[in-house]
């Protein structure tokens, strides 16, 4: 009954034997459940399904047919009766017959029509792959030969990974010398390799002999496909072909599952060959150091003559990569051996790379030994969640990152520690989970995470089943610029829950960078922003006359933000600080902003040079642009607030000063030989001085106030001159008092009547004269000064013309 059963591939769908662990399109099938085909699912009895395949209907009178065993060395692996391709690595289970000529080739390969005109086909090559056919071509021009790359309908490498593999040195790569698409098939004309692949040159036994030289190449192969940014994740013998012998010259090949390397780790597919498969890789983590667990395993199975997986199915070499390290024994070169320990690592962070190869390959007595500080002890009981069924803890790790509300919840309802307590009998996680449980500040996502540093602290960084590394992060923010509430809200947790700060606690290294330009930035912010804000605040004009008044705001205080809202920062924050283009519009765009603002508010200077201010003033700056706007017209209106005072200050004063000048003007045309008159004009003047020295006083300096200063002073030396003539007059008339007096008169009235009848008539008439003459000289100045003072007060116009 077990070969009714089959695996159904949850990627493509395929059905696959029950003993596949493997499905064709490169997906791992060990935690798929066994099912029936699709044809044995119907309920239906056979009469009533008449068109069901033969394959499904054998009967029992049929002979059993045997598995069919792929002949590649590298696979080997049995496939079901009636394959025509091998379901794990997609090559054909049947070669053509020796005696096929050219021509009967040609009839069943054709070229595209792209290429048809240029090249003839000479034989298929027999390492095929899973997404293209390769074809060993020659080009009609010259006769040269080539390797034709035609991959099968609707598959070609994607344009990121083309564009990084333009970037690695041709002495590492095999040259691409034309590509295109043609009748719906991308194709790749590369270089011919005459000399083979290096797993023909250890078939041969030449490979151990030049060992050293093949660590060396492949190391500097492999480091320069990691400086384009890219993972191979295919690498294996067959892969790495001989461009030279001597001396040798190895190039790598066939990037078809190649993926872009924007950080130290990705969670990603399986690796594509199980034999050259890092540990990490089988829970779908691949990194850098996956490619030198695969020089690892090729340098082995050079020195040791045989892989050690060799013969073993792929079901016992997935137990031993989860649970048991590899067998370096024999190995007798203690100095080679030191190398394979290094690069067979299962802690990919401590696994060795290039700088540590080329260290060994120089001898250098100063390397230290590796040592191994992972356990790949498995579970007792594997953990089921999801689709995933984990054996050990870097697997449950992974299995719990790709699940994040299945996991969240085992947490939440403490079925996590029911079973590591009561199944796995793991008391240190047991007392992790027990110490999340009891911190209440802690959310449930947040406890999860350390959980799952816990159990696999290399692992990528991870945050409610999203990737959370600096590119993912980088596109969420540019998403956050371009008015994504969503992805600034996932910004905004990163941020409130500390989660980098927790990876990079664990030792991530590219959190811990993230954490230095991107958090440690928003607190910088948060405190620059806060000073920005003190300063503005103490420099706007506190209140303007005719304002509105804010009664809540005098009595509950200020009603700014105590501190700025982060959510709609962080994705400029990130922007400023991983993009200087953007960085450097931020800071013209500023420069140009505050230049205008600090023409009306100079103390705006005091935020900062905007040329040489760091990221995070730069972004504190953009924020309080609007309230150093707002500042400006308030300044604005305080200053015109100020010119409408001065202006209404200015008429008030004019009608003041006009009030005086009458008054004075109507003094000056009384008698002024009165007291009352001059007394009058004497307190006009007086007036008059005491408001000149007050707006002289004033410092407005406008131009109409200006002016009506220099009025003032011409109206004021012209009212001097007044008040000097009225003190003359004043002196005159009190020294005249005497001679007006009553004693005067009644003497003056007596001579008139007496003298006349004493004296002679001429005589009397000559004191008369002469006691006239006295009188005209003592009250004719003070006549003239009446007249002059009548003259000037006549001559004195209004301040308002």
């Amino acid at each position: 009954m077990s070969s009714e059963y089959i695996r159904l591939c949850p990627g493509c769908q395929t059905e696959n034997p029950a003993t596949s662990l493997r499905c064709g399109c490169g997906a791992l099938l060990t935690g798929v459940d066994l099912s029936l085909p699709k044809t044995l699912h119907s309920s239906l009895p056979a009469t009533e399904n008449p068109v069901a395949p033969a394959s499904t209907a054998q009967t029992s009178s049929q002979k059993p047919v045997t598995n069919l065993r792929c002949s590649y060395e590298d696979c080997e692996q049995d496939n079901p009766p009636g394959s025509t391709a091998c379901l794990y690595c997609n090559r054909p289970l049947t070669t053509a017959p020796a005696d096929v000529g050219i021509s009967q080739i040609q009839s069943l390969l054709r070229l595209p029509a792209e290429l048809a005109a240029r090249y003839q086909i000479l034989a298929p090559l027999a390492q095929q792959g899973a997404e293209a056919e390769l074809l060993l071509i020659q080009r009609l021009q010259d006769q040269q030969h080539f390797v034709l790359k035609l991959y099968r309908h609707g598959m070609q490498i994607s344009a990121a990974v083309q564009e990084r593999m333009a970037q690695i040195p041709a002495a590492h790569k095999v040259v691409e010398l034309e590509s295109g698409r043609s009748e719906g098939h991308h194709f790749e004309v590369l270089e011919y390799c005459t000399s083979g692949s290096l797993r023909q040159m250890m078939s041969e036994g030449r490979a151990a002999s030049q060992l050293e030289a093949i660590i060396r190449e492949l190391a500097t192969a492999i480091a320069s496909v990691h400086q384009a940014g890219l993972l191979h994740r295919d690498l294996k013998p067959e892969n790495i072909l001989l461009r030279a012998t001597h001396p040798l010259d190895l190039v790598l090949t066939d990037f078809g599952i190649s993926s872009v390397m924007d950080a130290t780790q990705k969670l990603t597919g399986a690796a594509r060959t199980l034999y050259y498969a890092a540990p990490e890789s089988l829970s779908g983590v691949l990194s850098a150091k996956t490619d030198f667990w695969a020089l690892g395993m090729i340098v082995l199975e050079i020195a040791a003559g045989r892989h050690p997986f060799a013969g073993l199915s792929e079901a016992v070499i997935l137990h031993q990569l989860t649970t048991r390290e590899l067998d370096l024994s024999v190995i007798k070169d203690g100095y080679l051996r030191k190398l394979l320990q290094g690069l067979l690592l299962r802690d990919p962070q401590q696994r060795w790379g290039e700088a540590e190869v080329l260290r060994w390959l120089a001898r250098d007595p100063s390397l230290p030994a590796p040592v191994e500080t992972q356990t790949m002890a498995g579970f007792h009981t594997p953990y089921h969640i999801g689709a995933d069924i984990c054996h050990t803890k870097p697997q449950l790790a992974v299995a719990l990152s790709r699940n994040w509300t299945e996991a969240a919840g085992d947490i939440a309802n403490g079925q996590l520690l029911a079973w590591f307590r009561d199944v796995q009998k793991d008391q240190n996680a047991v007392r992790v989970l027990i110490d999340l449980r009891s911190d209440q500040q802690l959310s449930i996502d947040v406890q999860l995470l350390i959980l799952v540093l816990f159990l696999a602290p290399g692992i990528p960084p991870v945050w409610r089943g999203e990737s959370i590394e600096l590119p993912d992060i980088l596109r969420k923010a540019n998403a956050a610029l371009k008015g994504d509430e969503a992805a600034a809200s996932w910004l905004h947790q990163l941020y409130i829950h500390d989660v980098l700060e927790i990876y990079a606690n664990a030792g991530n290294a590219a959190s811990q960078d993230i954490v230095q330009k991107w958090q440690l930035a928003a607190k910088a912010y948060v405190q620059s922003w806060r000073d920005a804000q003190t300063l503005i605040k103490e420099n706007s004009p506190k209140y303007i006359p005719g304002e509105y008044v804010n009664i809540d705001q005098l009595m509950y205080g200020s009603t700014r933000q105590a501190s700025p809202s982060l959510l709609k920062v962080h994705p400029q924050l990130l922007a400023i600080s991983y993009d200087p283009k953007w960085a450097e519009r931020l800071r013209l765009r500023l420069e140009q902003a505050y230049t205008g603002l600090q023409a009306y508010c100079p103390w705006l200077s005091a935020l900062g040079d905007i040329a040489g201010a760091p990221a995070s003033m730069l972004l504190v700056m953009d924020a309080l642009l609007p309230d150093a706007r707002a500042a400006v017209e308030k300044q604005k209106t305080a200053q015109l607030r100020q010119v409408e005072a001065a202006d209404e200050e200015l008429k008030t004063a004019r009608r003041n000063l006009d009030s005086i000048i009458s008054d004075i003007r109507a003094a000056c045309r009384r008698n002024l030989m009165l007291g009352d008159a001059a007394a009058e004009l004497q307190q006009a003047l007086d007036r008059l001085f005491t408001q000149t020295i007050q707006l002289r006083a004033a410092e407005h300096i406008s131009p109409d106030w200006m002016e009506f200063k220099k009025r003032i002073t011409r109206t004021e030396r012209q009212c001097q001159r007044i008040a000097s003539l009225l003190d003359q007059l004043s002196e005159r008339r009190t020294e005249n008092q005497g001679w007006l007096g009553r004693d005067v008169l009644v003497a003056f009235t007596l001579a008139a009547v007496i003298l006349p009848e004493i004296l002679e008539r001429s005589v009397f008439f000559l004191l008369l004269f002469g006691f006239l003459g006295l009188l005209f000289w003592r009250f004719y100045p003070v006549y003239q000064h009446a007249q002059k003072i009548q003259e000037l007060g006549s001559s004195l116009s209004s301040i308002s013309n």
